[in-house]
């Protein structure tokens, strides 16, 4: 697929309903196989659970119905032989390999979907050398790397770089789209349908009651629309998330935002369709702290100020997340991820400096 050919299709407006992965089990990893399993139908309309199967996080945004995938390995609708690592596929602006994406020596070579190349190998990413710390990186995930494909570039999964080996699926045909030079002069992974994020189940071997880090370089299509850029939570919950989540519940309208276990806010920056680098810490998740002392929200370098919106079951403090177990990238209606990193800590000031400097040289951001 041609590069004009794929801004042809990030402008086309995008209408698919929200959906939530609702994951339980072992994490996604190496040794996995087949891709995620059957969705259940939600309720819509209004913060409550949705039946077995699905989730309360879509019922939340009124009109919106709600969809949950079960990342399963062995029974899940993959089929088709795996292929060898290093296997050509389509190329897109100049970037060879397995649908047009390049990968690691770590990748694992598992059949992900009918039609889906694994990467070819080359050197593990190391944090240091990327300027990126080191300590606590749990999940690494970069659009030129880790990524199996269509000849399409409809992404089937994307491979962990950490060292972890976290393997995210995409939940069957519903497969958003890899592009080269699409986020400043690096490749990206376009959500161009709400259905068409990636998962695993597990929270990353992070504790339930830990602080934890999610960093996204993330570039909105629409700027009205709802967007995860990184969530963990409970499946069938009504709000027992976690996420970066533009335009959240309840907003009050084109704002980035947060939310942290039934409680949503706004941040005072407005949305935008231009690329930025999202840092969300939690300094702990331990129950009945507030949750306003223990966020810190970064965007490009400056500290967001929180402001909680009207909706929402929350009491402005942490809830009970041990039985948290799913994460998932890419979850709502139109952006382009360029790279995620989850940290099982909250990263300090020096830190989280460091991280926004390399990502913003990285992508050409301001």
């Amino acid at each position: 697929m041609s590069y004009s050919l794929l801004r042809a299709l990030i402008l086309w407006p995008c209408i698919a309903a929200t959906a939530l992965a609702s994951c339980g089990g072992e994490d996604q990893k190496v040794a996995a196989r087949g891709s995620a399993g059957d969705a259940g139908a939600g309720e819509v309309g209004g913060e409550r659970a949705a039946p077995a199967g699905g989730s309360g996080f879509a019922g939340e945004a009124v009109g919106d119905a709600a969809a949950g995938a079960h990342a399963s390995g062995a029974g899940g609708d993959a089929a088709g032989s795996t292929q060898p690592n290093g296997a050509s596929g389509a190329e897109v602006g100049g970037a060879a390999g397995a649908g047009g994406a390049a990968g690691s020596a770590t990748d694992p070579i598992v059949d992900v979907g009918v039609g889906c190349v694994p990467p070819p190998a080359l050197p593990r990413l190391s944090p240091t050398s990327a300027g990126l710390p080191k300590d606590g990186l749990v999940l690494w995930l970069r659009a030129d790397r880790g990524v199996y494909a269509t000849e399409s570039q409809r992404v089937c999964a994307w491979a962990d770089q950490s060292g972890h080996q976290h393997l995210f699926l995409a939940k069957g045909q519903a497969r958003p789209l890899w592009g080269a030079a699409t986020v400043g002069t690096q490749p990206a992974i376009f959500f161009d349908a709400a259905t068409n994020y990636l998962s695993v189940s597990g929270v990353l071997d992070i504790a339930p009651a830990a602080g934890r880090t999610f960093v996204a370089v993330v570039q909105l299509v629409n700027t009205t629309a709802r967007f995860s850029a990184v969530m963990q939570g409970v499946g069938n919950s009504p709000g027992t998330y976690i996420n970066l989540d533009a335009n959240t519940f309840s907003t009050a309208g084109s704002l980035e935002g947060a939310y942290l276990t039934n409680n949503a806010y706004d941040a005072k920056l407005p949305t935008s369709a231009t690329p930025r680098v999202h840092v969300l810490s939690a300094s702990t998740m331990v129950p009945g702290t507030p949750v306003l002392s223990a966020l810190d929200y970064r965007i490009n370098g400056a500290t967001q100020t929180l402001t909680r919106t009207a909706g929402g079951l929350g009491n402005g403090k942490i809830e009970d997340f041990s039985a948290a177990n799913f994460t998932l990238v890419g979850l709502g209606k139109s952006a382009m991820m360029a790279e995620v990193l989850v940290y099982d800590r909250a990263l300090s000031v020096d830190e989280r400096a460091a991280v926004e400097k390399a990502l913003s040289v990285r992508y050409a951001i301001p």
